[in-house]
């Protein structure tokens, strides 16, 4: 049998760590409840005690940016660490957009990626983990450190990689990230118990997740409705002739449907209720050796649930719809001459569909001229059910991934937060500055450090293609993120309304988020560089048939979507027209009627945004009432 030891270290103590500079060095773990501790770093050795829980914390001796290092900790057992590095450490949480990989992104940073050698840029990524019952010190706390090499890359955060990159340059000392972010969660997800006593829906939820049973209840309630909603359908499908044959080129499809594809399925002939839909395309292939070395079919992105095959052959298949439908095609299954793609498509709810545009392009990719496979496809509905209900994600619940996966990093020394968060919280955004303001503030007292600085990221531009129109919430949750850097101090706000894709829930442009983060970072925390020009609206002054506005620097309009609107007397929201004049925009009114109002980008998708810095940093969306 074997041995039981009591011996344990954090994961994020271990080999290829990156600590603080310039504050103390804490180490910790646990051991036999009483035992002596021995542990060094380089020429420092601290001892200390086990506490009766076994627990113990040292702390070493601040130092400047260097290594590689080694540790070694003795106790009852011995564990030695090696390629340890001093720098810089920034924690970074948030949701999907934080979490994003770099292999997201390998279209756009393919070249860049494959030969990153940054053996000094680290990622320490905490697994998802949740509890509900407080804040965990150390029993799951779990992960590894990852080196910006080819052979890690595509497994790091692109933000987190990019902005370390960026600092790791200019400062030229080594960085490292502590990812906790996880997808989906809100802003609810990483506050602790006591911010949230006079949100009652939170509070909820809450004392349901700590229910004995209940997690498991739902849990197992959830799986068993939602086989039986695949079995459903499977056997709906089944009943179709000759269903087997459906995938094969040979198959006579004139029976089916037309229908145009990219395109969302509501008011089509095969309708867009849940159930199964399977489509086919024939294309043509006028040249093998294009596609020898490499082919990809590029499907844009599916929603919800996607299958394919292409000459008969499964390609690859995605089952949920936010990623890009990128599969790689193995070699010998392109045809000369005729090909057939059949998709096999899912929809969990009341529409679904193939979404299109920039990025979501419908191709066969080799080493020639893509062959582009949108247009008119043939279609046939084979199963219509009720739509799937909403899983229970209990990761999402408020202060389950706090406790497990923010809290126990809190002995870790950091330079500063970054955040990247809100999609999940423009249901209800008239609270969220509120909600931020809290966890900003938990967040530095966990670490103990007031000062600590707070760099963020404002929802870029999206339009969710399941939408029937822009309910403007995404614009009031930019304004509530707005709201934190204008009242908490050493806090800032990167603007991305100018960078978003309003057809993806996760812009693939990470590298200029990043840098625009760093330039925060490099001149309100290490003072190396001018302060980026950021755009401010400073005052609003009527003068007869039009409006000035000043700003704190100089404004130019790039294009002739201004998305400026005035509040009149009437109450509607009116848009104008606009004319830059150094650091003034003038807007001319319809009427000299008194306006109430200004705003500004006030859109889920202000997409193409025209009023920017003379630096090209963008005018970030405001809202001016009187």
């Amino acid at each position: 049998m074997e041995k039981q030891t009591m011996f344990k270290l954090p994961p994020i103590i271990s080999d290829g760590m990156v600590v603080q500079q310039n504050k103390p060095i804490c180490f910790w773990g646990f051991d036999v409840p009483n035992q002596h501790m021995y542990i060094s770093l380089e020429n420092e050795t601290v001892e200390t005690t086990a506490g009766a829980d076994g627990s113990w914390k040292v702390y070493f001796s601040e130092r400047t940016a260097g290594g590689p290092y080694t540790a070694n900790i003795r106790g009852s057992e011995e564990r030695s660490l090696s390629d340890i590095y001093i720098g810089e450490v920034w924690l970074a949480g948030g949701q999907s957009n934080m979490e994003m990989l770099l292999d997201r992104a390998h279209d756009l940073y393919e070249t860049e990626i494959e030969t990153m050698q940054l053996p000094l840029v680290r990622e320490f990524r905490v697994p998802i983990e949740f509890d509900f019952s407080g804040p965990q010190e150390l029993s799951k706390l779990s992960g590894k450190w990852r080196t910006a090499t080819p052979d890690n890359t595509l497994e790091m955060s692109a933000l987190g990689t990019f902005f370390a990159e960026n600092l790791h340059r200019k400062l030229n000392v080594p960085v490292g990230i502590l990812m906790t972010a996880v997808g989906g969660t809100p802003i609810e997800a990483w506050m602790t118990a006591d911010d949230l006593t006079d949100y009652p829906e939170a509070t909820d939820k809450l004392e349901k997740l700590q229910t004995a049973g209940w997690i498991e209840d739902v849990t197992k309630r959830d799986e068993k409705r939602v086989q039986k909603w695949y079995e459903k359908v499977e056997k709906l499908e089944k009943t179709q002739d000759p269903y087997d044959h459906w995938t094969e080129p040979a198959f006579d499809d004139s029976g089916w449907e037309k229908i145009t594809v990219p395109g969302m399925l509501k008011g089509t002939s095969v309708g867009s209720e849940a159930g199964a839909i399977w489509f086919r395309q024939n294309f043509q292939v006028e040249d093998l050796n294009l596609f020898e070395q490499k082919a990809r079919l590029n499907l844009g992105a599916l929603i919800d649930y996607d299958e394919v095959w292409l000459n008969g052959v499964p390609i690859g298949k995605t089952e949920y719809r936010y990623p890009p439908r990128k599969y790689p095609v193995p070699k010998g299954v392109i045809q000369l001459g005729e090909n057939v793609l059949a998709v096999r498509l899912l929809i969990n709810g009341d529409n679904g569909g193939f979404v299109g545009g920039p990025g979501k392009e419908y191709l066969l990719e080799g080493d020639g001229e893509p062959i582009n496979l949108a247009g008119v496809w043939k279609a046939k509905r084979v199963a219509k059910v009720d739509a799937l209900a909403q899983i229970t994600f209990i990761q999402y619940g408020p202060t389950g991934v706090h406790n497990s996966m923010l809290y126990p990093l809190k002995d870790y020394p950091i330079a500063g937060f970054l955040f990247y968060q809100g999609e999940s919280n423009t249901g209800a955004p008239e609270v969220y500055a509120d909600l931020m303001k809290r966890m900003v503030g938990r967040w530095r007292l966990h670490w103990n450090d007031h000062t600590l600085p707070f760099l963020y990221v404002q929802l870029t531009n999206y339009s969710d293609p399941l939408a029937q129109e822009d309910d403007r919430m995404w614009g009031a949750l930019r304004l509530q993120q707005a709201e934190v850097e204008r009242t908490v101090p050493r806090t800032n706000m990167t603007v991305s309304i100018d960078i978003g894709e309003a057809n993806d829930l996760h812009p693939h442009n990470k590298k200029t988020l990043a840098n625009r983060m760093a330039a925060d970072a490099l001149h309100e925390t290490y003072r190396q560089e001018e302060k980026i020009t950021k755009p401010h609206l400073q005052d609003v002054v009527q003068k007869h048939d039009n409006v000035v506005l000043t700003f704190d620097t100089e404004i130019q309009q790039m294009n002739a979507n201004t998305y400026m609107e005035v509040l009149t007397a009437d109450g509607d929201w009116q848009e104008v027209s606009v004319k830059t004049d150094k650091t003034t925009v003038l807007l001319s009114l319809p009427n000299t009627t008194s306006i109430r109002g200004v705003r500004y980008a006030y859109l889920n998708n202000p997409e193409n945004p025209a009023l920017f810095s003379k630096d090209g940093y963008p005018v970030g969306p405001f809202l001016w009432e009187k």
